[in-house]
């Protein structure tokens, strides 16, 4: 039997992402070693779960296994022909980043279309609940950005009233590099072992944290996407207010972990702080700009 090995690449968990291709199939395998399994597993049932939503936008779930004796865990899904959407949205014109946006856009808001189980509503909950202990764990442990009192501030003045605003199953840890092209141009979201129960403004504050700044015309174009050009006023607010804690918590963790990433993590978070106008405002520079209005009008005539 014919079989041919492509590896995409390594993930800070030391799993691998590859292709591998028989006569018979094309699959997509993740990889790691037997303390990799859990992650593997909750890579599995993530697309068990988002495939019954969105099937032209996720890899359809094959099996996940263990080889003691060589040390593996392993994970298959059906593969098709994709490229890295990164590499897509480097070359492209600015109109083509925002369609490109508002396709993922489209498939997010069927992912999070799946009503919650009674059981998967208290976790969402019960996830909210800890949002308090992230920004405490940032306080205490953390090194501590340049300004962060805005944003600390802004979570203080208005956490008593930051309700869920809508429980959905969070793809988890969402950003740019996590998508594939295929060959249509239809976006192809990657298993994640990072989902779960919560509220759905999650994903996007992970968009502003990892994608905004590369790409604020395709953040756009997911926003666009998700809410048909109709954004509900409320979920500005609740936007503004993940964003600010994912700032704080996201990158204050990454700087924890890695000390050398501390200079990165700081220009992100002065990024974010700009976006947001130091929290003054709930609705990003980049989803108001001139730039954006045109590129949307353009987008328009070139039935993008």
């Amino acid at each position: 039997m014919q079989l041919s090995y492509r590896s995409l690449f390594t993930d800070a968990n030391n799993i691998e992402y590859s292709v591998v291709k028989t006569h018979g199939a094309n699959c997509l395998c993740l990889q790691g070693d037997l303390k990799s399994l859990k992650r593997l597993k909750k890579s599995y049932l993530s697309s068990v779960y988002f495939y019954e939503c969105a099937p032209e936008n996720t890899f359809e779930a094959l099996s996940v296994n263990q080889d003691v004796k060589n040390s593996i865990s392993t994970a298959l899904f059906a593969y098709r022909d994709c490229g890295f959407l990164s590499d897509y949205l480097k070359v492209v014109s600015k109109e083509q980043q925002y369609a490109a946006g508002k396709k993922l856009g489209r498939a997010l808001s069927m992912i999070h279309s799946r009503p919650l189980l009674t059981k998967h509503q208290k976790k969402a909950a019960l996830r909210h609940g800890t949002y308090l202990e992230h920004l405490a764990l940032y306080m205490t442990d953390y090194p501590h950005f340049e300004n962060d009192n805005f944003a600390i501030d802004a979570i203080s003045m208005r956490y008593d009233k930051l309700k869920i605003y809508r429980s959905v199953m969070r793809y988890g840890s969402l950003k740019h590099d996590k998508v594939l092209m295929t060959r249509n141009d239809e976006v192809m979201l990657l298993p994640s072992y990072s989902y779960g129960p919560g509220d759905m403004c999650e994903d996007f504050a992970s968009l502003e944290v990892e994608s905004a700044g590369l790409y604020p015309v395709f953040c756009a174009g997911v926003i666009d996407g998700y809410f048909k050009s109709v954004v509900p006023s409320a979920f500005w607010m609740h936007f503004a207010m993940y964003s600010a804690l994912y700032a704080l918590w996201k990158c204050g963790q990454k700087a924890f972990k890695e000390p050398d990433k501390f200079s990165a993590m700081q220009t992100n978070f002065n990024r974010i702080l700009k976006d947001f106008d130091r929290f003054t405002r709930p609705i990003p520079k980049w989803y108001t700009s001139d730039e954006l209005r045109e590129i949307r009008s353009n987008s328009l005539k070139l039935g993008l």
